[in-house]
C-alpha cells in the first residue's frame, strides 16, 4: 500500500486588505497550521494530524477534480478593472504527482473545491475571498 502521507503539501493563502493569512505544511509527521485575521481576530497557530482514512479520501478528491492538471500561474493584474484581492500559492508532491501553482486575483475553477477538501482534511475552515 502507498503511504498516504505527501512528500511535500504546503498552502499558503492571504487576503491583504483583510489583514488575513493563512499558511498551512506538511513537516514528515502532521500538517502545521498558521492562521491570522485581523478583522475576524482569528491567531492560531496548531499541528493537525489527519487519520490514514482522511488523507484517502482527500487525495481522491484532488484526483476527482483535476487538481494536478492546474496551471502554473493564475494572475490577474488589477488596475481600475477590479479590487486588489487575495494571493495564493499551492505546492504539492504525492507519489509521482507534482503540482507548484500560484496566483493573485485569480484561480483555478476547482481552487475552491480544493479548500473544501482542505477544510475536511483539516477541520480549519479557510476564508475565502472569491464570489459564485
Amino acid at each position: 500500500m502507498t503511504d498516504q502521507h505527501p512528500t511535500e503539501f504546503s498552502i499558503r493563502y492571504q487576503i491583504p486588505p483583510k489583514d488575513y493569512f493563512f499558511n498551512l505544511e506538511w513537516d514528515g509527521d502532521r500538517l502545521f497550521l498558521k492562521e491570522f485575521s485581523l478583522e475576524s481576530g482569528i491567531d492560531q497557530q496548531k499541528d493537525i494530524k489527519p487519520e490514514i482514512h482522511d488523507w484517502n479520501e482527500f487525495w481522491s478528491h484532488v484526483d476527482e477534480i483535476r487538481v494536478w492538471d492546474w496551471y502554473d500561474e493564475y494572475v490577474v493584474s488589477c488596475k481600475d478593472s477590479c479590487v486588489e484581492g487575495d494571493e495564493w500559492e499551492v505546492n504539492l508532491v504525492y507519489g509521482d504527482q507534482n503540482l507548484e501553482a500560484h496566483g493573485a486575483n485569480s484561480y483555478p475553477p476547482t481552487l475552491r473545491e480544493f479548500l473544501k477538501a482542505t477544510e475536511e482534511l483539516t477541520g480549519i475552515i479557510i476564508e475565502f475571498i472569491q464570489q459564485d
